[in-house]
């Protein structure tokens, strides 16, 4: 990655790349909940666009707002075993979002078997 130096800070030069982890273009569905106890429950679907090791970049039905904090539920596209469907739970937070585009940063995750409910968040 490009880079200049700015009062003693590295700062990416503009239009290049900012993530450091390498994406993988997987396209899977997904489920998000917010995660805010004052606004109630807020649910919503997508398609995933891409993930890397900290964060997913998908296409949700509603637009979402950078701030946000999320829960996600996305459908693994390998199976454990070659046979038992998977799904990769995470929490994170919108880190950037344009029109339908949102990026998420990763802050937990875990894998699960599909047809397991969530006995509590990803904490």
């Amino acid at each position: 990655m490009r880079a200049m130096v700015s009062e003693g800070k590295v700062l990416p030069l503009i239009g290049q790349e900012r993530r450091n982890g390498i994406r993988f273009p997987i396209k899977s569905e997904l489920r998000w909940t917010v995660l805010n106890r004052k606004i109630g429950i807020v649910t919503g679907k997508g398609e995933t666009k891409d993930f890397s090791s900290s964060g997913i970049a998908f296409f949700s039905e509603t637009p979402l707002s950078p701030g946000t904090r999320l829960e996600l539920d996305v459908d693994w596209p390998a199976e454990l075993d070659g046979r038992i469907p998977m799904k990769l739970l995470a929490m994170g937070k919108v880190v950037r979002a344009q029109g339908h585009l949102v990026c998420v940063t990763i802050e937990k995750k875990e894998f699960r078997k599909a047809g397991r409910k969530a006995s509590r968040p990803v904490a």
